[in-house]
């Protein structure tokens, strides 16, 4: 009997450990530009969230209390309504890395209750910003061993334009949608499905979007469709040092997108792992309107590199296991403790009164490196006989040696 609902799923403290981890490389990441914590609810009023969120995405928001609540299905709208309400200095920039809930058909690798990583900014129409969240973006991409990422933007404002010239502006919202699932159903689907909705209209457009050149080519196309979308582009490029690739096929699926949008790539052959864009028109349906931009980082994606590079999974943070032979020495394992911690060493002592052997196989269960032993001759001499579980060696030393021992492993 499964005791998880369905899409849902404990984290075992083994994969939380790397969770963690990588949490931790972006949270430095961020506040290295600046950008400043928030943390809002997991409920939200449903017309806060349905405000802006479009048909997709809204068919997969958890509905809470009949149709008065729910919970969240991304971090950008409740940051939106609390950025509307409340007065900050502009630009406003914030970090959020969460938990966040969709109503999607779970699959492989897919849950319903995921984390999310986002970046926002607040208060600035520059593309300034644009070229700063790229920035950090390939700075993530970096801290991960991928030095040269693919970063591929585009631009709502084309978009429109192409559906206005096409003919298809009624359209536009479902054909989007459709160009959104390239990475899911891949091209000929995508196609396929295209043809269904526009017809003979679809030459037209695949015409537009699968263009081939390098920027320039494109930015040149582009223009004949949005000029004000192609300068952004073109802004965001100059500002850049490092390759940006135009890519008039992409599409972000969220409707309250307004401008550029961009995916990262760690590399040709791998998913995104992350994409995002400006949305200048959504702070205004929850109050005081202000131009914004933000990108999402998949954090799934970069626990799964943190595994395949490591040759085993970290099972606890505790270097040692401070041992007491008899049960009359536990006091004294108390004290060590607290010279190990005091040292910056994570420790832990027995709480279940077990005989050495058995503290031995409680490291090993959990890759304890080391057990520092204390009996009667150690706690006589002031010393520890320390332990390497890996090698089995043992060696008595003073606790400062032991600290310097476990510190150079």
């Amino acid at each position: 009997m499964k005791l998880t609902p369905k899409g849902m799923r404990d984290i075992a403290p083994e994969n939380m450990l790397v969770r963690e981890e990588v949490i931790e490389i972006l949270r430095q990441l961020f506040r290295g530009y600046g950008y400043r914590p928030l943390e809002t609810p997991a409920m939200e009023y449903l017309k806060t969230l349905r405000a802006k969120a479009g048909p997709e995405v809204d068919k997969q928001i958890f509905v809470i209390n009949g149709d008065e609540y729910g919970l969240r299905f991304d971090l950008t709208v409740p940051l939106a309504r609390f950025a509307s309400s409340t007065d900050n200095p502009k630009p406003f920039k914030r970090y959020a890395i969460d938990v966040v809930w969709r109503k999607e058909e779970p699959q492989r690798g897919r849950f319903r209750e995921f984390y999310q990583a986002d970046i926002d900014i607040v208060g600035s129409a520059s593309m300034r910003c644009e070229a700063e969240v790229l920035s950090l973006s390939k700075d993530v991409c970096a801290a991960f061993g991928f030095n040269k990422p693919k970063i591929m933007i585009n631009n709502r404002k084309i978009l429109d334009g192409i559906a206005e010239k096409v003919g298809f502006p009624e359209q536009k919202g479902e054909v989007f949608r459709i160009l959104d699932k390239l990475d899911k159903i891949g091209e000929k689907e995508v196609e396929k499905l295209l043809r269904e909705v526009l017809g003979k209209k679809v030459d037209s457009l695949l015409e537009v979007i699968k263009a081939k050149g390098d920027n320039r080519k494109k930015l040149a196309i582009a223009a004949k469709y949005s000029p004000e979308g192609a300068k952004e582009l073109e802004d965001i490029i100059l500002l850049c040092d490092f390759d940006i690739e135009v890519d008039l096929f992409l599409v972000r699926g969220l409707g309250y997108y307004t401008g550029p949008v961009f995916e990262v790539k760690l590399s040709d052959d791998m998913g995104s792992v992350a994409g995002g864009g400006r949305y200048d028109n959504l702070l205004g349906v929850y109050g005081q309107p202000a131009p914004a931009i933000g990108i999402s980082f998949g954090i799934e994606r970069l626990i799964t590199l943190i595994e395949e590079k490591k040759k085993s999974t970290k099972k606890t943070d505790s270097l040692v296991v401070v041992a007491a032979v008899k049960p009359e020495f536990y006091s004294n394992s108390l004290k060590t403790a607290v010279q190990f911690r005091k040292a910056g060493i994570p420790c832990e002592t027995d709480l279940n009164e077990r005989n050495l052997r058995k503290q031995f196989d409680y490291a090993n269960a959990l890759s304890i490196p080391f057990v520092a032993i204390l009996g009667e001759r150690e706690i006589k001499e002031n010393k520890i006989t320390l332990r390497d579980m890996a090698s089995g060696k043992e060696e008595v030393l003073s606790l400062d040696d032991a600290i310097k021992k476990i510190r150079g492993r």
